[in-house]
């Protein structure tokens, strides 16, 4: 993964790029430049993907563009597939001997992407989206999901936990938090601080799991969550694994509140 806001700044960092593989830089998107914005959370983020973009396809890099949709975006959705021809992708890439891809999605509802919950897209607002633009993105409308009420048979039916896993490593934050890589960086996951826990503390406590997450995320049936908190008549977008991971922010939250 690279570093978009890196490469809108340091010439250089795209050239050493080149010389590691895979020859492909996934770049985010909410729309256009004031969703974009809004959505990365940062002011001038949009002319940064632009830019990385530019910067990609100059050292033989090809942008994979992931564009994530929201109530608020659709008006953008034109625009942004106009934006795709305009700068020739398809065909710029294809001169570097790569693959332009775009893809489309919602947003995982976990730590930041949390706040998004509200603007997550429903059932009713797939007609508002450009069958030109589900038609060049990659698996189409598929990451996007189903409404929730069709997946909610299924998972009040599983009887086992969530179980997510990855490969053994941990994330370190800025201030020397440590979090397993299976979740998202908060409180009831957080395994200890380098500084004041130590790195013996920290192994031990991922090697016995005993984090609240980690607990849960073992022993809890996925059942029990959706139960808790699946809502029948809810016709926003998820992809399952998205949906349970919604299910396990939200217990979290429960779970420090009442702790």
């Amino acid at each position: 993964m690279l570093s978009i806001w890196r490469l809108a700044r340091d010439e250089s960092y795209a050239k050493w790029a080149a010389t590691l593989t895979p020859k492909a830089c996934q770049i985010t998107f909410f729309g256009m430049e004031e969703n974009t914005d809004w959505g990365t959370g940062r002011k001038g983020a949009f002319k940064d993907c632009l830019l990385a973009t530019e910067r990609l396809i100059e050292v033989g890099i090809a942008p994979r563009w992931q564009l994530f949709i929201t109530k608020r975006g659709l008006a953008d959705l034109q625009p942004f597939l106009q934006l795709i021809y305009d700068l020739d992708l398809h065909k710029r890439c294809e001169a570097i001997g790569q693959k332009f891809e775009v893809f489309i999605g919602g947003a995982a509802p976990e730590g930041n992407g949390y706040e998004l919950e509200n603007e997550r897209i429903e059932e009713s607002d797939l007609p508002l989206l450009p069958q030109e633009l589900i038609g060049i993105c990659r698996e189409g409308l598929d990451l996007l999901g189903q409404p929730e009420y069709t997946l909610l048979d299924s998972l009040l039916a599983d009887n086992t936990p969530p179980n997510s896993s990855a490969p053994p490593t941990l994330f370190v934050n800025g201030n020397l938090d440590v979090y397993p890589n299976i979740a998202e960086p908060t409180e009831w996951w957080r395994l200890g601080n380098l500084k004041t826990d130590g790195v013996d503390a920290i192994l031990k406590a991922y090697r016995d799991e005993t984090t609240p997450g980690m607990r849960m995320n073992r022993k809890m049936p996925v059942s029990e969550l959706a139960q808790r908190y699946g809502v029948q008549n809810s016709t926003k977008l998820y992809d399952k694994d998205d949906l349970v991971c919604r299910f396990m922010h939200q217990w979290g939250v429960e779970y420090m509140g009442q702790a």
